[in-house]
């Protein structure tokens, strides 16, 4: 028996060399088993074909735990704090600066420079730099696939067309749009929203974009802006006119969602990735409704631009009581391997993707979801070089889907702006900090809207969320651009 299962391991071996994923120093290893712990999705990653395939070419059997949908940052350090182990850490870039913090996590580049050609080739000195600590490297970063603009309001251009307006360009116009809507359709919703106010498209009408700010030369939170309390002005007179919907307080992306889709919105905030089970609930409950995405509003001075998705997406770490530190970088290195990176992300060319002869990645569906539709959970960083046109694969997933994307990205080079902290490292307070405040700056403007709170108080509002830890924020991130600017 154990001569047959010794040939059977060898076959394994043999096949998986033959589709180019198993490297030949770790098919003469006997592997560990690994442990990972990666963040929550509802799927076991156990089972999934990504993981099989992972299994496949590189020899190491992995076991995968899930954090917690909710609690997460405080069961991880819980977990680690109680001494549990695990080989692999994929966290959030505020998880990732508690571990550092608290001394858990293995310096890395001795591991990297003897183990990890593909990582240190492949994942850029800049992606690196984010993830240092007195110039140590402390974890392996993964940004965001591509630069791209990833939300925007979507609205129902069907009812657009049936008033006989052109889509607005700027605030007042799209204030005009909102109201004409209310008279034409009493029962519509003008503008539905969740989780705040702040809306990239409609922000840029105001003279900026992102929520940290570059002026001159000094790092600002938007909430220190003039601009932003016209801005907040212009939504309550929305909501006050009964164009922005009353339940604005209660509303979740859930509902909001539903309100779209069933056709008591007119116009919503949305992500590209959300279309794809949004715009097929509108289209079966009214297949003649048609929808298009509103470019950034212009302001006064005729300036319009949009905050860019690209920032440090999440981190993988290796803690200090992992087992098998060195086998953690051999693992994570042969999944950076050329045609066993394609295969793990994308799977077989032909039978799961093609490429057309301009270098487009497409899914050929629905084989590429049921083999591949969680594979990004896997990643712990990927091939900079090249994985941004491969990962439009998965924006083609679907119709809807990929119409959303190229729309709100089709004028990207004119709208395009990037955030000026999206390069900075992980800093302690940022880190600490920026849900609790991010929270507060919703919950400020959703008591403005219904006036629980007045704009003639925003300046006590602001020195609280500077003495709660914005700035400490602030400071940081000055600090560290002050570095950028000097160089």
């Amino acid at each position: 028996m154990k001569r047959v299962l010794t040939l059977m391991m060898s076959l394994a071996i043999v096949l998986t060399l033959a589709i180019g994923g198993l490297p030949a120093a770790l098919a003469e290893e006997e592997l560990p088993t690994l442990k990972v712990l990666g963040p929550y999705l509802n799927f076991d990653p156990n089972t999934d074909p990504t993981a099989i395939a992972i299994e496949e070419c590189t020899g190491y059997h992995v076991e995968y735990s899930m954090l917690p949908a909710e609690n997460a940052d405080e069961n991880l350090l819980l977990q680690i704090a109680s001494g549990e182990t695990y080989d692999i850490l994929r966290i959030s870039p505020a998880q990732y600066r508690q571990l550092l913090e608290m001394g858990a996590l293995m310096p890395l580049d001795d591991l990297l420079a003897e183990y990890g050609p593909n990582l240190t080739s492949l994942i850029t000195d800049e992606a690196y730099e984010l993830v240092q600590s007195d110039g140590q490297t402390y974890g392996f970063p993964m940004m965001a696939e591509r630069e791209v603009i990833s939300a925007a309001v979507q609205y129902r251009k069907d009812i657009l067309d049936e008033l006989g307006m052109e889509a607005p360009t700027t605030p007042e116009e799209f204030h005009d749009v909102l109201a004409a809507v209310k008279e034409a359709y009493p029962d519509m919703i003008p503008l539905c929203l969740a989780g705040g106010v702040w809306v990239p498209t409609l922000v840029s009408g105001f003279g900026f974009y992102t929520n940290w700010v570059d002026r001159d030369g000094k790092i600002v939170n938007y909430q220190q802006l003039p601009e932003y309390q016209d801005y907040l002005n212009y939504m309550k007179s929305l909501y006050d006119e009964g164009l922005l919907d009353a339940d604005l307080p209660i509303n979740t992306t859930v509902t909001v969602d539903e309100k779209f889709s069933s056709g008591r919105a007119f116009a919503v905030s949305s992500g590209w990735y959300e279309a794809s089970t949004q715009v097929p609930a509108l289209m079966e409950n009214l297949p003649d409704a048609e929808v298009a995405y509103l470019d950034p509003l212009y302001d006064a001075n005729g300036n319009a631009g949009v905050a860019t998705a690209y920032a440090l997406n999440n981190v993988t770490c290796i803690p200090k009581n992992a087992e098998h530190a060195e086998d953690a970088v051999k693992f994570m290195n042969a999944k950076l391997e050329s045609d066993t990176f394609t295969y793990i992300t994308l799977g077989t060319e032909g039978e799961t993707f093609t490429v057309d002869e301009d270098g487009n990645y497409y899914p050929i569906m629905p084989i590429f979801t049921e083999l591949r539709n969680n594979a990004w959970w896997y990643l712990n960083s990927f091939d900079m070089t090249r994985y941004g046109d491969m990962w439009m694969a998965r924006t083609r997933r679907n119709e809807a889907l990929g119409e959303a994307f190229d729309a709100i990205n089709a004028n990207f080079d004119q709208f395009a702006v990037r955030n000026p902290v999206d390069f900075a490292p992980v800093l302690p307070s940022v880190a600490e900090n920026s849900a609790a405040l991010s929270q507060m700056e919703s919950d400020y403007q959703i008591q403005v809207m219904v006036g629980v709170e007045s704009l003639d108080n925003f300046d006590t509002y602001l020195q609280g969320w500077l003495d709660a830890g914005g700035q400490a924020c602030l400071d940081e991130y000055n600090e560290w651009y002050a570095t950028t600017q000097a160089d």
